[in-house]
């Protein structure tokens, strides 16, 4: 196949239960134009046959390594980091187990990696499909010209877990996946990255592909926990956050009222949920880290107070929508508008094929 003893590129896949997903995954690395590249797949505790399957591809393509998780803990962050264990490449791209990468990917990020010898990871645009990749002409996320670190704290995502990738020496400087978390580690990685002062680059053009959600497919880590163990998840999440922008000094106004953002976020998953109690304790948790005033505290109290009551729930949540953009910038309540823009006439390329 023309390709070396040792890869320069490990591509690191967990999964679990998924292997109709995982095998195009893995075609649309097999059919990378540039051939010296590993695949480590890190299984989660599979039962629908990945198990199987699996053994019978790396048996074919001795660039798949095949590994079974083992240990009592589980989830992508804890396969990800066996992956980068045992991985030997001089970089490193993290795939989900059901998105795809272009034909051209590797050998397109690698030229990048080499022609910007002083980058810790470069970050490539991901293309959004259903079915087929190239048949949703959205592309995850635009460049801005907003701080990726404001984007990251009010969850406008940049880019998906596929977009960087990454120089060996760099990740051993930023450290493991943090294996926590029941979710948003990828949010998390990414953004300690970014708090570490990680040399990075954007570049145009999408080389990869991620599938959009369908209802009743498991995500690994996202099953056999409840829902009050995810927000307190999240909750930990936060906290590290807000302590790594404190301990790093990059904390001012703008900041301030982006981490507020998320504390109201959280404050209103606990009200979905069905505990204003613990929506209450978030948002004067936010208060007494002088995130946001007085006023905007007592207005939140009363927001979590009605939350949930047909009428003045409605004329609470309709007051908030009002009067805390104008007052806080709109950062305030911009939480979560991770919207994909449409791809131009010229970026939409029948080549971008993967199976």
């Amino acid at each position: 196949m023309g390709f070396h003893t040792l890869p320069q590129v490990s591509i690191i896949i967990p999964t679990k239960n998924c292997w109709s997903l995982l095998y195009e995954t893995v075609e649309s690395i097999r059919k990378q134009t540039y051939t010296n590249w590993e695949a480590i797949v890190v299984d989660d505790d599979s039962t629908d046959g990945t198990v199987e399957q699996m053994l019978i591809l790396s048996r074919e393509d001795p660039r798949i390594r095949f590994l079974r998780r083992s240990g009592n803990r589980s989830g992508s962050p804890v396969c990800r980091n066996i992956g980068i264990t045992v991985s030997t490449g001089k970089y490193i791209v993290f795939l989900d187990s059901d998105d795809c990468l272009a034909p051209f990917c590797l050998e397109n990020r690698v030229k990048a990696m080499q022609d910007h010898p002083s980058l810790d990871f470069g970050v490539f645009p991901c293309q959004l499909f259903q079915i087929m990749p190239g048949d949703v002409p959205l592309l995850w996320n635009a460049d801005t010209q907003e701080n990726d670190i404001d984007r990251f704290l009010s969850l406008d995502v940049p880019w998906a877990t596929t977009g960087p990738i990454w120089r060996r020496q760099a990740l051993t400087q930023l450290g493991p996946w943090d294996e926590s978390l029941l979710r948003w580690q990828d949010w998390e990685f990414h953004f300690r990255a970014l708090i570490e002062g990680l040399n990075y680059k954007r570049f145009a053009g999408p080389d990869c592909f991620w599938r959009m959600p369908a209802p009743g497919r498991e995500t690994i880590g996202s099953t056999g926990y409840t829902m009050a163990e995810h927000i307190r998840s999240n909750e930990r999440l936060f906290s590290k956050v807000h302590c790594m922008l404190s301990k790093a000094q990059l904390i001012d106004a703008h900041r301030r009222y982006l981490l507020a953002g998320l504390y109201f976020w959280l404050a209103n998953k606990w009200a979905k949920y069905g505990s204003k109690k613990e929506a209450t304790r978030v948002w004067t948790f936010c208060q007494e880290k002088q995130l946001i005033g007085n006023i905007e505290y007592l207005e939140g109290l009363f927001y979590f107070k009605v939350w949930g009551n047909p009428f003045t729930g409605r004329v609470a949540r309709g007051y908030v929508a009002r009067r805390w953009p104008r007052k806080l910038r709109a950062e305030f309540s911009s939480t979560f508008k991770n919207t994909p823009l449409p791809l131009s006439p010229h970026d939409l390329s029948s080549s971008i094929v993967c199976v």
